[in-house]
């Protein structure tokens, strides 16, 4: 039977650094085509949210802030989503919202630091003022894209601590068999 079979591990290449940085190009490619393809799913989102740049900000006021148990979470083991309703008033007019921006629906903090503020900037859309968000413009299409960057890293980071020393290693008990 020999060295047949589906992981034949005798013709891996010794490492070199050429072999290192192109494998990591290769997962940064893979990672901002991963980024690029979730944006076009969002593209009417973020379109929306781009226009957001021009809103007017008022103040406002948080009225509530509470986990959204409704909604839970996708796997059961982390916190669900959270909810902060704000409270607005525009050209005399009381309105409430809880659109953190058009491409995320993430808070972040608990609720306890929505509820210690007492006031909010929100951007209102002029043109419906029943409207609004707490991220404006490219800041909320940021915000999303540098947690796909911060996926990108880790998994970068990942194979240069944990494949290329085991590559190494490999490489190293290979040659000294021989």
């Amino acid at each position: 039977m020999g060295n047949e079979g589906l992981f034949d591990l005798t013709d891996i290449d010794d490492p070199s650094l050429g072999a290192v940085f192109k494998t990591s190009r290769n997962i940064v490619i893979v990672g901002l085509c991963v980024i690029l393809f979730l944006l076009t799913l969002q593209i009417f989102s973020i379109v929306d949210q781009i226009q957001t740049r021009n809103w007017e900000k008022v103040s406002g006021t948080v009225t509530n802030a509470e986990w959204d148990w409704d909604t839970g979470s996708a796997d059961g083991d982390s916190d669900p989503p959270i909810v902060v309703t704000v409270a607005y008033t525009y050209l005399g007019e009381n309105y409430s919202t809880s659109t953190y921006s058009f491409v995320s629906t993430d808070w972040g903090e608990d609720p306890e630091h929505w509820l210690a503020i007492e006031s909010i900037g929100i951007y209102v859309n002029p043109d419906n003022p029943s409207e609004a968000v707490y991220l404006a413009g490219w800041t909320g299409i940021m915000e999303e894209a540098m947690e796909g960057f911060f996926f990108i890293g880790l998994i970068l980071g990942l194979y240069l601590v944990i494949v290329v020393p085991a590559w190494i290693i490999y490489a190293k008990v290979r040659r000294d068999k021989d």
